[in-house]
């Protein structure tokens, strides 16, 4: 039995998605397709748009024979942790065979060859990281430049290297590059790679697999349509069956929600997913519904507890507490407390663990996954469930009610930060007004 694992979001689903399950369906020659989804929290540092089981439900509609939630220690991670979190609890299940993913280029061979050197990390690689950081690079900036430099001593300490004609490229002479007249791959190839926010998580994926000695296979597939961060829903002619289409992104989708008063085009999401949405019965959320929350915890916490706080440091708590008083809403706190090297994404990161109460030391305590929790399935996948109860190395929870007895003291630590996290979500639409969100002791798993 052929078995796809995905880490995804959904947030929400869109035609992109539901092209890279059918590819992988068929590439893989995959009986089932098994996602592991963050929660009500994702890893951009925010709310998703909606709430887990709907994005459950437009999952399992297009596509997805069961969901599993990625607890929110790992959901709301910086690109490491996430996908440390969703390999090791694929990999748990004993019955995933692929992992699947996304990535803005085709090069397997040097995706593979930038992930073994960034697992290990050899002295020459560390040497030249340290030297960036300290002269100010930021850290991507830096960790580019540091591969680059490793893979030009690499090559020229290795001369009689067999090296596939297929990757000899044109070398450009850069700032930050050695020159070198027969390089295996150029300067630009890698720093594309490593801007890509896809590409980012490939790297985690594959040294994931390799940090855990996993038999699941990698399967990644070119990224269709839109960049990541491309907010354009104007993609031309959407043709279903065309692998050359384009595909808007969720940031499009948001943005498109959050910014204008008409009609979503039904050509950005699959049919079941657009309804899903266009019925959806809550108020979608972002993180300035959260600003409150937020300026209480930056009034009220000490030097010592901003600095406790996941993706936090003391540097970053003493800019916090002398900029605290400037505070209007969470989006525009990010703004103005980014510099060059602390990126918005970090910062909303930081201000969603201070939230859910995710502390530094939480990820030591935490390396991986201590539970299996079914947001939903599909009814025609019972010998995938049948499977999964046989071979799962954690325990399963399909009734949180059963979670005190299922799960050891440690482990039921790690779901409450997920019931916070659910417990905060229903928070802030009840402030806006809804109190329809079922808690999620109330909440049965979706059944398709």
């Amino acid at each position: 039995m052929n078995v796809v694992g995905i880490i995804a979001e959904y947030n929400p689903f869109h035609r992109g998605h539901e092209y890279q399950i059918r590819k992988l369906r068929e590439l893989c020659h995959a009986d089932y397709v098994v996602i592991a989804m963050s929660g009500n929290f994702v890893q951009r540092g925010a709310p998703a748009l909606m709430d887990k089981y709907s994005r459950t439900q437009m999952a399992l509609h297009c596509g997805a024979d069961l969901v599993l939630e990625l607890p929110a220690l790992f959901a709301t991670a910086s690109a490491e942790c996430f996908a440390r979190g969703g390999v090791a609890l694929l990999n748990s299940t004993g019955i995933v065979t692929h992992l699947g993913f996304g990535a803005e280029t085709d090069n397997g061979k040097l995706l593979t060859k930038l992930a073994d050197i960034l697992l290990e990390e050899p002295e020459p690689y560390q040497e030249r990281l340290r030297q960036e950081l300290k002269i100010g690079s930021s850290f991507p900036a830096a960790r580019s430049a540091a591969l680059l430099h490793y893979l030009d001593s690499e090559q020229s300490h290795d001369s009689s290297a067999t090296i596939d004609s297929a990757q000899l490229q044109d070398f450009t002479v850069a700032a930050d590059c050695t020159s070198m007249q027969n390089t295996w791959v150029a300067c630009t190839e890698i720093e594309n790679i490593l801007a890509a926010p896809n590409n980012i998580l490939a790297l985690e994926y594959l040294q994931a697999l390799a940090a855990l000695h996993s038999d699941i296979i990698p399967a990644p597939i070119p990224r269709k349509g839109r960049g990541y961060h491309d907010k354009s829903l104007e993609s031309g002619t959407l043709v279903t069956e065309s692998l050359n289409q384009e595909f808007c992104s969720a940031s499009a989708i948001r943005s498109y929600l959050r910014e204008r008063c008409t009609q979503l085009p039904k050509t950005s999401m699959p049919q079941i997913a657009y309804e899903i949405l266009d019925n959806y019965a809550h108020p979608f959320l972002s993180e300035d519904d959260f600003s409150q929350l937020l300026h209480y915890e930056l009034l009220t916490d000490d030097i010592e507890q901003l600095a406790a706080w996941g993706d936090s440091s003391l540097e970053l708590a003493h800019r916090l507490l002398t900029e605290r008083e400037r505070f209007t809403s969470w989006s525009s706190f990010c703004q103005h407390i980014k510099t060059k090297n602390i990126t918005y994404a970090r910062l909303s990161r930081l201000f969603t663990h201070m939230l859910l109460h995710i502390r530094q030391e939480d990820y030591q305590r935490f390396p991986s996954p201590a539970y299996l929790r079914i947001l939903g399935f599909r009814k025609a996948a019972a010998p995938l469930l049948t499977s999964l109860k046989k071979n799962s190395s954690l325990p399963i929870i399909s009734n949180l009610a059963d979670a005190d007895h299922l799960l050891p003291t440690k482990a039921a630590k790690l779901l409450a930060m997920d019931l916070r996290a659910s417990d905060l979500y229903r928070l802030c639409l009840n402030a806006k007004g809804d109190s329809t969100l079922k808690n999620d002791y109330r909440q049965q798993i979706i059944r398709l």
